[in-house]
């Protein structure tokens, strides 16, 4: 039996043995396709050569392809087959060979290599295809009643994102007998049971299809083959699931074995789901995708919460599923070696995402239970907009997650009205956003039309001459700006770098030959036409003058310093955290940087350091920076680093540094590292999931922070009446007079507390003979109310405590119990979990002691009262 990486290397061998060039799979973040969230077929990297956009330097390719789709994701799992992320056997041609080749190559991989039997293939072609139908019938030899016709909604190929190479197509399909039918006399393939099992998909590119989805010809044909592998090993393994073939099934063994569980009834649907998931979070996060709120982070962020949900539902309650990320390495990373080479960041990702999830999990499905229980009692089917809303906006649940669970009771989720909740959030966040900031960007957009492309000479200028072309005052066009007047410039050419790519916008002047001065005091660049706003200082500046642009020139130097050490410092975090790091944002101004990269865990003390001593030694061996223009596909070919997401023109500048850094980059930059001087990291902080910030200073930042911190030892100095050099024994002194003082109020504070328990205790309820006693604190943290609640509870054998106190503006709550109490009713965890609510907050625990948290400590008097009233119902 042909195991699932047997199945790998037979249909790469027999297509490298047709002359087929075999290409590794690609990423599943497309890099150069904006069409696609993930890599969805095998054909998305070879889209350009189907187009006919590139130079063909082969023409027939093979590959095992990594693929990621979510358009069924709520059935992946549940189902025998589907997945979100798989792998794809594919082989393509590029004006070469056509349908006969293919048509012949898919017949004998299937009889051939995998042995399938010649009476069990049935095929189906697209409904007028006559040459297809040819080719199976008299060349291959496959009776007539069993070449199906189909419509374009089976066997026309669309594009793999919005526009692409398409046309129709012939599937492979295997008849797995007539046990696994539906009985009917007109059963073929294209029937929904499960007895022909479609396996190859061949697709005869004709066409490429344009955004607007109209079908232009291409300028050659292509074939575009697609045969998903976990399908193919189910029919090759004969087994009933994608999930008892080899590799998937040890998966599932593993989760059996972590988990003590058996793959049997009620547990086969949570399990396959972990599996899948699992393997999908992996390969993604490996590639560079990480858990966030938008794009393909949400994705990843619902599967790992959608797996967490499922963990849940077979016991497993702490995180869980990046320990799979071994196994899945161990099973999968000789073939892709990425997965060996990430493995650690990967499971930091998932474990931070699970400990986040977790957190709010268990709080958010108890309030979803309670809605579906409530709905259920009123005979109602449909989950509010504002309830699911709410638990979007609080609970982190998916709303895919909600609407999941909703159906599982048999109900719906008013999904309107969570879109009316959505868009007031929305708008909320937006309140400090005013109409005329869209009308000024309305303006730029209308003046780079009008002005056009502006030339840009500042990588060997500073002072250019050139004529102004538009006049810009108050967000209308003028042909005149005088003296004390505020507005914009823009001239045909300019030594002024207009903010882009992070790097801030120069400022400087613009003069004419009369003496006429205008301050620029931004530079902003709206597609390619630079924009100057600023204050004419003084004369008068008309259309058509012919000016001086002048940059700041020490400015420009520092910024120049600033934007190299980012090359720099990115190169470092490569080598010190891996290859997954890559910009994810950048801000390069005068005295500082800012600097944005992938990467999930915080950085140790000791990276830090190693990083900042990487850039140094780079900065102090004075390389040289060079920049080349090339085209888009050669800096690929040289693997300089881009910007994800970022768009470029098809003729881009590389910024080299001897071998140490290459980017693809349009700002302006020193000619040696030796001019940036000196590199200081101050802070490195995280400004959203998947993301880490490194803020940092060269030349200038760095004196300016040595001026402040000299100010600092100065006062200090003066303040503490010792040199410098002693301040940190004095302080540490102070610091260790202190906690001793605090030490001493703190027990105080605990004598005085003790004191006062008995004055609680006389101020006691008594309900069914048990003693509430209830109190509110002030800045008393939870163990020190446990504390006192221990010796309430010593001094009265049936007593009920229900304490809160306000710490740091949030809210506390402690109830415990003694035995006796307990055996008459008390149930600590429940009476908690109704009185959190007031607070604002949620909470559990046992019978006999029970916590929560809230963020509406001026609630919790009216939380005690209500728990008072609880223990007079016991």
């Amino acid at each position: 039996m042909l195991m699932i990486n047997d199945l790998r290397n037979s249909f790469l061998n027999f297509f490298k043995e047709r002359d087929h060039k075999i290409i590794p799979s690609s990423s599943l973040v497309p890099k150069e396709d904006p069409t696609l969230l993930f890599t969805t077929a095998g054909m998305v990297q070879f889209k350009p050569m189907f187009a006919g956009s590139v130079k063909l330097e082969y023409r027939r390719a093979a590959s095992v392809q990594k693929c990621f789709r979510t358009s069924d994701l709520e059935n992946v799992g549940k189902t025998k087959r589907h997945c979100t992320f798989f792998e794809m056997l594919g082989n393509f041609s590029f004006g070469d060979y056509f349908k006969k080749e293919a048509i012949r190559w898919a017949w004998d991989y299937s009889t051939d290599t995998l042995s399938f039997s010649k009476d069990d293939i049935w095929v189906s072609i697209y409904l007028d295809d006559d040459e297809a139908f040819e080719i199976w019938h008299k060349d291959i030899g496959v009776s007539e009643n069993k070449i199906i016709r189909l419509g374009k909604e089976d066997n026309f190929w669309g594009p793999a994102g919005e526009s692409g190479a398409c046309g129709p197509c012939s599937e492979l399909y295997l008849d797995r007998g007539a046990e696994y039918g539906c009985s009917s006399p007109d059963c073929k393939p294209g029937c929904d049971c499960e007895r022909f099992l479609e396996y190859w998909n061949l697709v005869f590119n004709q066409y490429n299809q344009d955004v607007n989805g109209k079908l232009n010809p291409l300028p050659q044909t292509g074939i575009d083959t697609g045969m998903g592998l976990e399908r193919l090993a189910t029919l090759v393994q004969n087994v009933d699931s994608i999930y008892e073939t080899d590799e998937l099934y040890s998966l599932v063994k593993y989760i059996c074995n972590e988990s003590s569980l058996k793959y049997e009834n009620d547990n086969i649907t949570p399990i396959n789901i972990i599996v899948e998931h699992s393997r999908a979070l992996c390969f993604a996060i490996s590639d560079g995708a990480y858990p966030s709120n938008e794009g393909r982070g949400y994705v990843l962020r619902r599967l790992l919460r959608r797996a967490l949900r499922f963990t849940r539902m077979i016991g497993i309650t702490e995180p869980f599923i990046h320990k799979i990320v071994d196994p899945i390495v161990e099973i999968m990373g000789e073939c892709y070696p990425e997965l060996r080479k990430t493995s650690s960041n990967v499971k930091s990702v998932i474990q931070g995402e699970e400990k986040r999830f977790l957190e709010t999990l268990e709080i958010g499905m108890e309030r979803l239970s309670e809605i579906i229980d409530e709905l259920k009692q009123k005979q109602k089917k449909q989950i509010s907009g504002k309830d699911a809303f709410v638990l979007y906006d609080t609970y982190g649940f998916p709303l895919e997650m909600t609407v999941e669970i909703a159906s599982e009771s048999d109900l719906e989720v008013d999904m309107s009205g969570f879109e009316i909740e959505m868009n007031i959030q929305k708008e909320r966040g937006k309140q400090s956003w005013k109409g005329s900031d869209a009308g000024h960007e309305k303006f730029f957009e209308s003046l780079s039309v009008k002005a056009g492309e502006t030339e840009f000479t500042g990588y060997d200028e500073n002072i250019t001459e050139s004529d102004i072309l538009l006049i810009g005052k108050d967000e209308d066009i003028v042909d005149c700006l005088c003296e004390k007047e505020t507005g914009i410039i823009i001239t045909k050419a300019t030594s002024f770098y207009g903010e882009a790519g992070g790097q801030v916008g120069d400022r400087g002047i613009i003069k004419s030959s009369g003496g006429n001065v205008f301050k620029v005091t931004d530079t902003k660049r709206v597609n390619n036409t630079i924009i100057h706003e600023g204050e004419v200082q003084s004369g008068e500046f008309k259309t058509n003058d012919m000016v001086q642009t002048e940059i700041e020139n020490i400015e420009r130097n520092l910024t120049r310093a600033n934007h190299t050490a980012t090359h720099l410092l990115q190169a470092a975090l490569r080598k010190t955290l891996g290859d997954h790091v890559h910009q994810a944002g950048s801000r390069v101004e005068p005295d500082r940087l800012r600097f944005d990269f992938t990467h999930f865990n915080p950085m140790s003390r000791e990276e830090i350091e190693e990083v900042e001593s990487l850039v140094n030694h780079k900065i102090w061996e004075s390389l040289a920076v060079n920049t080349e223009i090339m085209t888009l596909d050669k800096a690929t070919e040289t693997e300089a680093l881009a910007v994800f997401d970022e768009k470029y023109e098809d003729i881009v500048r590389v910024v080299g540094i001897a071998d140490y850094s290459k980017e693809l980059c349009g700002g302006t930059h020193v000619d040696n590292t030796g001019k940036i001087g000196i590199f200081k990291i101050l802070r490195e902080a995280s400004p959203g999931a998947g993301v880490r910030r490194i803020e940092a200073v060269t030349l200038k930042g760095l004196w300016t922070k040595n001026k402040a911190q000299e100010n600092i030892l100065h006062k200090l100095s003066k303040e503490l009446n010792v040199p410098e050099s002693d301040i940190p024994y004095k302080v540490e002194s102070i610091i260790n007079r202190l906690n001793n003082l605090e030490k001493e109020i703190k027990k105080q504070k605990r004598e005085s507390l003790v004191c006062e328990v008995d004055s609680m205790i006389e101020k006691a309820v008594i309900t069914n003979g048990i003693k509430v006693i209830s109190h509110q604190f002030e800045g008393i943290d939870t163990d020190e109310m446990r504390r006192l609640s221990d010796i309430i509870r010593s001094k009265e054998q049936d007593s009920l405590v229900c304490f809160g106190s306000k710490v740091n503006n949030k809210a506390l709550l402690l109830f415990a119990a003694t035995n006796n109490a307990v055996k008459k009713g008390v149930d600590c965890g429940k009476m908690l979990k109704q009185v959190a609510k007031i607070v604002g907050g949620g909470g559990g625990g046992r019978k006999d002691m029970a916590q929560a948290g809230g963020n509406n400590p001026e609630t919790i008097g009216k939380a005690l009262e209500e728990a008072v009233k609880l223990a007079s119902n016991i």
